[in-house]
């Protein structure tokens, strides 16, 4: 097994910090915010340090830090906090070029729809637009700030309350978003992005309780043919099947060691019903 690297951020430079973070925590949706100034002047940037955080009331956030190089607010911060109001919109991969350009720090007065050629969609309930070319707008009004910090790069998490979403509607479907239809973003480390619709794959939540790991044979724990993912398929059961004999004619003459490996094999194939078969095949349980 490989061994861990240690970084104690105190003791290396902020852009590795920053580094560190961005590749760990990956990918990152992101929240193209749409915010207006004091003075009506309308900002659309982008924002990776972002996420939701409850339905009821429906709450997202973004977290605007401040200039690593200057310590200066940034003006979606600033913006935010003077109007009380944002837009999120969803970044598809037919938009990153466009983003990209919003993710230049223009001064105040810039129009970021004007440079990177995106069309503003307006708003229903609050006055800062959203993208149209976006499939997925919410229109949010600001309940609170958090700052994290006072240093340069230091965070800021701005909380708003939805109250309004806007979605197309070849995206949306018998009462939800379809990721296929989207063709979401999102953020890596360095200048990575990952594509979500090129690599789905659907996990359905526990409809109850699995038996877990830890009640799983000694024997197959201790086993290196059984991975960690393995592993949690065979536990992925609300109780331990009962034995059928459907295999005995077919596996009768392998030794435990070859039973485990088919056993291994199986729960590669997701064939977890039959993997336990064998498992009273080669009377570990």
């Amino acid at each position: 097994m490989s061994k861990f690297q240690k970084f104690n951020p105190k003791e290396i430079e902020l852009r590795e910090v920053h580094q560190l973070l961005l590749g760990s925590v990956a990918p990152r949706p992101i929240g193209f915010t749409g915010s207006k100034s004091k003075d009506g002047h309308i900002n659309l940037a982008p924002f990776s340090y972002h996420n939701a955080f409850s339905s009821n009331p429906p709450i997202v956030g973004i977290s605007p830090a401040f200039s690593g190089q200057t310590g200066k607010a940034k003006h979606t911060l600033t913006n935010i906090l003077d109007t009380k109001e944002f837009t999120l919109s969803v970044v598809t991969h037919n938009m990153v070029e466009q983003m990209n350009i919003c993710a230049a720090e223009y001064p105040s007065n810039v129009n970021e729809f004007e440079k990177s050629g995106l069309t503003k969609y307006p708003s229903e309930m609050i006055s800062v637009p959203g993208v149209m070319e976006s499939p997925f707008i919410m229109e949010c009004q600001f309940i609170q700030h958090i700052q994290l910090s006072k240093e340069p790069a230091g965070g800021n998490l701005l909380l708003g309350q939805v109250v309004q979403f806007h979605a197309k509607e070849e995206v949306y479907n018998d009462g939800r978003i379809d990721p296929t239809k989207v063709d979401q973003v999102a953020r890596m480390g360095y200048n990575w992005y990952s594509r979500a619709n090129q690599g789905l794959f659907e996990l359905p939540a526990p409809s109850f309780i699995p038996i877990g790991v830890d009640n799983l044979p000694q024997i197959v724990k201790d086993n290196p043919l059984f991975s960690g993912k393995l592993l949690a398929r065979l536990a992925y059961v609300e109780r331990i099947p009962e034995q059928t004999n459907k295999f005995n004619s077919t596996y009768s003459n392998q030794s435990e060691g070859e039973l485990l490996k088919s056993c291994a094999q199986l729960l590669e194939n997701n064939q977890v019903e039959n993997a336990w078969q064998i498992l009273y095949l080669a009377k570990v349980i």
